[in-house]
Parts: structure tokens; C-alpha cells; sequence
């Protein structure tokens, strides 16, 4: 197979993922980057290992652009669960929240900011919930440059996380998300030490309870954290 081929087959994928079939493109991508790989296995050629870069490169923005339209989708399915909990006067703190929180990953602080509040005000009565909340409209204060409110509001969404009045078993993945947004804060006010060592509180939370998830967070705050350091 000739390199202007495998150019073409790359053309040929991005083609296609631009044009929004990214279902149709994966498939060409994978075929492509396989038939590469074996191909490196006799030819060790710099031309042959640049293409193979590129095809992984593009590879790369495949997922990225999969991620974004899942998150779409997420926020669309969120805002009819949304609708559905309004018609039937639910109330309900994760049709809320299903709006709120994928508005906070595709960073939608500012509409985010309402969704937020508003699932404060429905766990007055659960300290743990009521934090992680607090934790998240921490972090959207953060976002949109309002540090001082951020770095009082977090400091009362860790304290009523570790009170726990609901007893709630769920305390350390809110714990250490809380830690890692105050250690968020930290760095923006300038304060790296502090930074650094909340990031280390937040990971040995984590791992405490073996949260995988929020230890890879946290692992990756410090380790960045540490490089600016």
C-alpha cells in the first residue's frame, strides 16, 4: 500500500467526520490506523511514521468531537427530564442537576449559576448534598472571576459536607471534589503551597475509599499543579 494511498484514506475520514458522520468516520479512522500499524512492523521509514502521527492525530479529534456531542445530548435528554419533573411538580434534585452539572462540563457557568441555586435550596435539609452543591456553584464562581465569593462558599460547602446530616455514603467523592475546586482557588489567588496541598487532601480522600475516579482527578491537579510550582 503506497503512502499517497494511506494520505487519501486520512482526507477520506476527515472528510467525512467534518461533514457531522462521526459514526461513519470512526470505522475509517480504526481500519486505517490498524493497516498502518502493520505496515510499521516492516517499514520504519520517517514519512511512513509521520503519516502514522497524523492519522493519530485526527484520531484524537475524533473523540474529542464524539465527547462534545454526547455532551449535547446529555444537556438535551437533561432538559427534557427537566420539563417532565416540572409538568409532575416532582422536584426533583437530579432532574436539576442533569441540566446543571453538563452545563458545568461543556462550560455553561453563567446558565449553570440558577440550575445550581436552585438545587441548594431543595437539600436544606441534607448538609452532605447540600456542600457538593455548594462545591459545584463554588467552582462556577471561580469561573467567572469571582474568587473571593468562591473561596467563602467553598470553605462552607466542605464543612457541611463533613457534617453529614443525611448520613450519606457518598461523602468522600464530595469531599474531594470540594478539595480539589478549593485547591482551584488557591492556585487562582496565587497561593501554590496551599494549592498544592489541598490537591494532596482531596487525592488521599480519594483513595481512602477508592474512588478511581476522583484519585485520577486529583492526581492529575497535583501533578499540574507541581509543574507550575
Amino acid at each position: 500500500m503506497s503512502y499517497g494511498v494511506l494520505e487519501e484514506r486520512i482526507k477520506k475520514a476527515i472528510d467525512i467526520r467534518e461533514e457531522g458522520k462521526l459514526k461513519e468516520s470512526r470505522p475509517l479512522f480504526e481500519s486505517l490506523i490498524l493497516d498502518i500499524k502493520k505496515l510499521l512492523a516492516k517499514d520504519s521509514s520517517q514519512k511512513l511514521k509521520n503519516i502514522y502521527a497524523t492519522a493519530m492525530g485526527e484520531y484524537v479529534i475524533q473523540y474529542r468531537l464524539e465527547a462534545r456531542q454526547l455532551n449535547h445530548d446529555a444537556l438535551d435528554l437533561g432538559r427534557k427530564l427537566l420539563e417532565y419533573d416540572r409538568r409532575h411538580k416532582l422536584d426533583n434534585p437530579l432532574s436539576i442537576r442533569s441540566v446543571s452539572n453538563t452545563l458545568l462540563n461543556i462550560g455553561g457557568y453563567e446558565e449553570a449559576e440558577d440550575y445550581v441555586k436552585r438545587i441548594i435550596k431543595l437539600y436544606r435539609n441534607n448538609s452532605g448534598r447540600q456542600g457538593d452543591s455548594e462545591a459545584h456553584l463554588a467552582y462556577v464562581y471561580l469561573r467567572t472571576n469571582r474568587i473571593k465569593e468562591a473561596e467563602v462558599l467553598i470553605g462552607r460547602a466542605i464543612n457541611n459536607i463533613k457534617r453529614n446530616t443525611g448520613d450519606e455514603p457518598y461523602i468522600s467523592i464530595w469531599l474531594s471534589h470540594a478539595l480539589m475546586v478549593k485547591s482551584l482557588i488557591y492556585n487562582a489567588k496565587g497561593k501554590p503551597k496551599e494549592a498544592i496541598e489541598s490537591a494532596k487532601e482531596a487525592l488521599k480522600v480519594a483513595k481512602k475509599d477508592n474512588r478511581v475516579f476522583r484519585m485520577k482527578q486529583a492526581e492529575e491537579l497535583v501533578n499540574f499543579l507541581k509543574k507550575k510550582d
